[in-house]
C-alpha cells in the first residue's frame, strides 16, 4: 500500500516575498504579507521521485480564536487558478518535488496571524498538512484594499519610514521634535497584534472583533482607543499634573519602541507617563506597522470644547490673571494627533482620504476614550454630524473663543474672538525634513467669507446649543489694544514686549493697564501668576499709544519647565466707562540646540564615535546634565545614556558615545538633553550606512 507523502521542508520564500510585499524591513521570524496580492512557498516532500502527484489540492486558512466561514476568519479554496485580490491559488511550473504554490489572499480580509493547510488526496487517501503561519497586513499598495495611497513616494513615507519630526511650542515659535516610529524593529509588529487581542471588544468577543478587523475604519478606533489606558489596559498613561515620581517625563521619551515593549513586557501594564505627541507619536507606529498610511498633526491654538458649543469659554479676572473655566474649556498651545489614510464605506461619498485619529484621551466618543476616524474634509466643510467625532475636531481648529471678565458685579463678557484657534495645522513634509503647513485642509482662511458661512452651518447642524453667546451680544468698543514681543527671546535673555492701545473714539481718553505674567502648562491649565505691573495713559482721540515693558531672567527663569510657556497678559479698562479690552501673548523660549558630530565612517556591525554637545545660555551653572540617545538600527543593547557633572556660564559640555549600526540605509539618531535647570531639549542626525 502506498501512503501518502510527507513534508521534509517548507520554503516560505521570505526573501522574494518580503521584497514583492514591502516587508523585508519588519524584524521578525514570521512571514509579513500585504493583502490582496499574491506570495509563494514551496513544498518538498520526501523520497517523491517521479512518483503520482497529489490530487484536489483545497487550502485553509483561519484567523482568530473562533474562526468559521461565517465570519470571514475561515476560508478554504481548491487551488486551481490565481485570481488577483481573492483568495485563489494554483501550482507553479511541472515540478512535483518541490510543489511550488502561488497564493493569493482578499484585498478585503481580515488581517492579523493566520494558520495555513494544504489538504489533497493522493491515491485515494486523504492527507492534510500544516504548512505554518503568516501574519496579514493592510495593503497600502493595492486599488482594492481600502487603505490605497495611489502616490509611491507618500507611500514610503506614511507607511514605510521609521523616523520622523514631530512639532510643539507654538504658532509664532515652532520647535521641531525628533521621533523614532521604529514600526519595523524587533517585536514591535507581534506587539502591535497583541495591542488588537487586548481591546475590550476582543475580549468580550473575540469572534466578533476578529471579523471586523479587515476594516480600517474599525480597526483605527480599537487602536486610538487602545493607546491609552482609560478605559482599558492600554498602552500609555496620559498625565497632566506634573507629577511624575513614579513614571518619567513624557517629554523624555524620544520614540515609540521603548513604549510599546515596556508595554509588552510588563504584562500590558499602561507605560507611564505620555501626553498628546507621545500618544499620537506610538499611535502612528502601530498604523504604519499594520498598513495604514499614517502621519503625526500639529495643531497649534488647539481647541478644547468639554460641552459641543463650538465655542470655548477663557475667564480672567481684573488683573489679566487666567482663570481655571467652570466647564473646563481650554486652548492649547498646540494639541498632536494622528491621521489615517482609508477609504470610508460607511460614509456617504467624498469623505475618503485623511481620517483624524485622536488618541489623547479628552472626551468620550461612543462610550470610550478616543476620537475618530474623522474625515478632514469633514471638518473642513463643517459637515459636524459625520462620523465620528467631527464636531469636536471642527472646533479644536476652528472654534470661536469667548473671554470673560470676572468683575465683583459677575462675569462680563469682553469679545468673541473667531480668529485664534486652529494656527500652522503642521505635518512633516514627504520625502523631506521641512514642516509641511497642511491648514487649507481643515478650514477656510481665517475671517473668510467661506469660513463664517462653514461655521454657521456648524452651528446649524448642531443637536445640543448652549445659550447663545456668540458675536452680536458683544458691545463694539471704541478702542483695541494687541500685545506682541519685540523678538523671539533666547532663554536667559530679557523679554520686551511692546504694547499698543488704540482710541477710535473722538474724545480723550484715561485708561488704566495692568499687565502680568503667569506660567501655563501646554494644555491651557492655568499655574502661578508671578509678575504684576499696573500704570495709567492718556490717549487722544483717534491715536495709537505704544509702550514697552521687560520681563528680566530673574523674572521668569525658576517658571521655565519642559513643555510649558509663560502667558503675558495686558488688560485695559476705559476709565469713564468701565469698558474692558483684553491682550495677550503666549512665549516659548528658544533654546540652543544640540550639536551632534559624528567621527569616522558609518559601517555596518562597526563601532561608531559621536560627539554630543550643548551650550549653557543662562548665567548660572547647570548640574546633572544627561545626554539619552536611541535611535533605529543604532543601538543593538538599546538606548545610551552618558551624563556629565555641571556646564558652566556659556561654556560648551561635551559627552562622547558610541553607536553599533546593524541595519542599512538612512537611520535617525535622537538624542535627548536634560539638566537641573534647562530640560528636555532634543535634536538628530541622520546616519546613512552604506548598503555596499
Amino acid at each position: 500500500m502506498a501512503y501518502p507523502p510527507e513534508i521534509s521542508r517548507i520554503d516560505a520564500n521570505a526573501l522574494k516575498n518580503g521584497q514583492e510585499h514591502r516587508t523585508q524591513s519588519i524584524r521578525g521570524k514570521e512571514l509579513f504579507l500585504r493583502r490582496g496580492q499574491p506570495f509563494s512557498i514551496a513544498l518538498l516532500f520526501y523520497n517523491r521521485g517521479d512518483e503520482e502527484k497529489l490530487d484536489n489540492l483545497r487550502l485553509t486558512v483561519q484567523t482568530g480564536p473562533y474562526p468559521s466561514p461565517q465570519t470571514g476568519t475561515l476560508i478554504q479554496f481548491p487551488v486551481t487558478k490565481l485570481r488577483n485580490n481573492a483568495w485563489s491559488a494554483e501550482v507553479e511550473g511541472e515540478s512535483i518535488n518541490p510543489l511550488a504554490l502561488a497564493i493569493c489572499t482578499s484585498a478585503k480580509a481580515v488581517i492579523g496571524r493566520y494558520s495555513l493547510s494544504l489538504e489533497g488526496t493522493y491515491r485515494g487517501i486523504a492527507k492534510s498538512y500544516y504548512l505554518g503561519d503568516f501574519i496579514l497586513l493592510f495593503n497600502p499598495w493595492c486599488s482594492d484594499d481600502d487603505v490605497f495611497l495611489e502616490d509611491e513616494a507618500q507611500r514610503q513615507e506614511y507607511v514605510m519610514n521609521e523616523y520622523g519630526l514631530l512639532y510643539q511650542g507654538s504658532k509664532d515659535f515652532v520647535v521641531t521634535t525628533p521621533w523614532n516610529f521604529g514600526q519595523f524593529e524587533d517585536g514591535v509588529g507581534e506587539i502591535c497584534l497583541r495591542i488588537l487581542d487586548m481591546n475590550p471588544n476582543f475580549l468580550n468577543n473575540p469572534s466578533l472583533d476578529c471579523s471586523k478587523r479587515g476594516d480600517p475604519v474599525y480597526i483605527s478606533r480599537v487602536i486610538s482607543a487602545m493607546i491609552n489606558s482609560n478605559d482599558d489596559r492600554g498602552v500609555i498613561e496620559s498625565s497632566w499634573d506634573e507629577r511624575f515620581s513614579n513614571g518619567a517625563n513624557p517629554s523624555t521619551w524620544n520614540g515609540s519602541v521603548t513604549i510599546l515593549r515596556l508595554w509588552n513586557n510588563s504584562g500590558c501594564r499602561p507605560v507611564r507617563y505620555g501626553q498628546c505627541w507621545v500618544l499620537a507619536g506610538v499611535m502612528c507606529t502601530v498604523l504604519r506597522f499594520l498598513g495604514i498610511p499614517s502621519r503625526v498633526i500639529t495643531n497649534f491654538e488647539s481647541a478644547h470644547d468639554t460641552n459641543l458649543s463650538l465655542t470655548v469659554d477663557e475667564y480672567y479676572d481684573e488683573t489679566g490673571k487666567k482663570l481655571e473655566p467652570p466647564k473646563g474649556d481650554s486652548v492649547w498651545n498646540f494639541h498632536v494627533w494622528s491621521e489615517g489614510w482609508m477609504a470610508r464605506k460607511d460614509l456617504p461619498s467624498g469623505y475618503d482620504g485623511w481620517q483624524v485619529l485622536d488618541p489623547t484621551p479628552q472626551e468620550i466618543s461612543g462610550g470610550t476614550f478616543c476620537c475618530g476616524p474623522a474625515p478632514v474634509k469633514a471638518v473642513k466643510e463643517g459637515d459636524v454630524d459625520i462620523n465620528y467625532d467631527v464636531a469636536f475636531v471642527f472646533t479644536e481648529v476652528n472654534g470661536d473663543v469667548v473671554h470673560w471678565i470676572l468683575r465683583e458685579g459677575g462675569a462680563e463678557k469682553e469679545q468673541v474672538d473667531p480668529l485664534t484657534i486652529g494656527k500652522c495645522i503642521s505635518t512633516k513634509g514627504v520625502g523631506s525634513n521641512t514642516r509641511e503647513d497642511i491648514t487649507y485642509q481643515y478650514k477656510y482662511a481665517d475671517g473668510s467669507a467661506q469660513e463664517r458661512a462653514v461655521y454657521d452651518k456648524a452651528v446649524s447642524k448642531m443637536k445640543f446649543k448652549k445659550p447663545f453667546m456668540g458675536r452680536d451680544s458683544i458691545v463694539a468698543l471704541d478702542f483695541n489694544a494687541s500685545l506682541k514681543l519685540a523678538q523671539s527671546p533666547l532663554i536667559g535673555q530679557t523679554i520686551i514686549l511692546l504694547y499698543r492701545i488704540h482710541n477710535r473714539g473722538f474724545e480723550p481718553k484715561r485708561f488704566s493697564i495692568s499687565v502680568s505674567a503667569q506660567e501655563m502648562m501646554y494644555n491651557g491649565k492655568a499655574l502661578e501668576q508671578f509678575w504684576t505691573e499696573n500704570y495709567e495713559v492718556d490717549v487722544s482721540p483717534g491715536k495709537d499709544l505704544e509702550t514697552s515693558f521687560q520681563l528680566h531672567p530673574f523674572h521668569y527663569q525658576r517658571f521655565v519647565r519642559p513643555g510649558n510657556n509663560i502667558r503675558v497678559t495686558a488688560l485695559a479698562s476705559d476709565l469713564k466707562s468701565k469698558k474692558l479690552r483684553l491682550a495677550s501673548k503666549n512665549i516659548i523660549f528658544e533654546v540652543p540646540a544640540i550639536d551632534i558630530q559624528v567621527h569616522g565612517m558609518p559601517r555596518l556591525n562597526q563601532p561608531l564615535s559621536v560627539i554630543l554637545s550643548f551650550s549653557n545660555p543662562l548665567n548660572e551653572v547647570l548640574s546633572n546634565c544627561v545626554m539619552t540617545a536611541e535611535g533605529t538600527g543604532l543601538f543593538p543593547g538599546g538606548p545610551v545614556r552618558a551624563q556629565m557633572d555641571q556646564i558652566f556660564p556659556g561654556r560648551v559640555g561635551f559627552i562622547r558615545i558610541f553607536c553599533v549600526p546593524f541595519k542599512k540605509g538612512k537611520l535617525q539618531l535622537e538624542v535627548n538633553f536634560s539638566s537641573d535647570k534647562i530640560k528636555y531639549i532634543k535634536g538628530s542626525a541622520i546616519i546613512e550606512v552604506p548598503w555596499i
